[in-house]
């Protein structure tokens, strides 16, 4: 990244770049045999503050192309790449943050809320959007939550009450972007939309694992799913998390895990039940650079959603993945994933997804 000085107390700012290219072929199962390119970029412009004044901003411009190989192709509620999205540049982030001498801070602007709450850091490695976000949490609201590709407005305050604590709250918008126009930017606060609310708290009994529970509801009303009950106040979910380091040979060469449950209201929301994790091992041959990962995720439809459109009890993901360091700027990550019941739909076969990711970072 470039940088340069600021004579106002801010170092930056630095300027970064990221291109991720996702190849994706389903050649089983699914809704096709077909294979799609996936490719969004993201340029971004940091500017952190000395430690007087404890000020950081961030902004985060992004394009991206509709390749829609989850809906096209494979027919999966929880998404086979965690990069496919409608068509358009956007501004994905745009934010202020102050700390408060390492004790707490706050965070105000346009917020991808997935970078501070239902964070799965072992998780990260993975394609598959469940290992991101919980698919009970992702789904949730007219528009989804602020997370990508439909970010935002948000203010996140957090709080280290201890050293082995953490408690963060967030106040988001209802509705995010644009629902009919899911390629589109807007910002606004709506009465109609209301607002979403989000609480956890994190303990660390070691910096290298956390322990974590959250929750989430949002201020509106919804259409039931079934259309006997109506609109339906309390739309809310939680959510646990156990993540990090499980055992190590050195420094370098670890193992990673993370197990997560997530719970949303059935009435509104098609995903009762989630239930995810995994392993990652880094440098398995001695490589640094290179990290080995296998999870699984599984979500369970609520019965007014089965009911409704004839679903089966489940959907479960099985990914395992390899990535390669190629130098300072390049990764290849072949990857294989395969869908149990896409979409909880009797009429689709278990589908088989094969490709490869390649990430470039400057």
């Amino acid at each position: 990244a470039f940088s340069s000085e600021d004579p106002e107390g801010l170092r930056g700012p630095q300027f970064g770049a990221a291109n991720i290219t996702d190849m994706l072929s389903n050649v089983q199962g699914g809704l096709a045999r077909d294979s799609r390119l996936l490719n969004p970029l993201d340029l971004t412009a940091t500017w952190l503050g000395d430690d007087t004044n404890g000020l950081s901003v961030f902004i985060d411009v992004q394009a991206t192309s509709a390749a829609d190989f989850t809906g096209a192709v494979v027919g999966d509620a929880q998404g086979v790449s965690n990069i496919d999205a409608p068509a358009g540049l956007r501004l994905a982030n745009a934010w202020l943050a102050k700390d408060f001498g390492g004790k707490g801070g706050l965070k105000a602007g346009v917020i991808d809320l997935n970078t501070e709450f239902d964070v799965q850091a072992t998780g990260a490695l993975f394609l598959n959007s469940a290992f991101g976000i919980g698919p009970d949490f992702s789904q949730s609201g007219e528009n989804g939550p602020s997370i990508f590709p439909a970010t935002g407005l948000g203010l996140v305050g957090w709080w280290l009450p201890g050293d082995h604590w953490e408690v963060k709250f967030g106040l988001f918008e209802g509705a995010p972007g644009t629902p009919a126009h899911p390629g589109r930017t807007a910002f606004a606060f709506d009465t109609d939309e209301g607002a979403l609310l989000n609480f956890e708290l994190r303990y660390r009994p070691t910096p290298d694992f956390v322990l974590g529970a959250g929750t989430w509801r949002y201020t509106a009303s919804f259409d039931a799913i079934d259309p006997m009950v109506g609109r339906l106040s309390g739309n809310a979910g939680y959510y646990l998390i156990a993540d990090g380091l499980l055992w190590s040979v050195s420094e370098d060469q670890k193992l990673s895990g993370w197990l997560r449950i997530g719970f949303a209201d059935s009435r509104i929301n098609p995903v009762e039940t989630a239930f995810s994790g995994g392993f990652v091992y880094t440098a398995p041959f001695g490589r640094t650079s290179d990290q080995a990962g296998i999870a699984f995720s599984r979500i369970q439809f609520g019965a007014p959603a089965r009911q409704a459109d004839g679903l089966l009890a489940a959907e479960t993901t099985l990914e395992a993945t390899y990535s390669v360091g190629l130098g300072e700027h390049f990764t290849l990550q072949p990857d294989l994933q395969y869908v149990i019941s896409p979409g909880g739909n009797p009429a689709i076969d278990n589908a088989l997804v094969v490709g490869s990711r390649v990430t470039a970072t400057w």
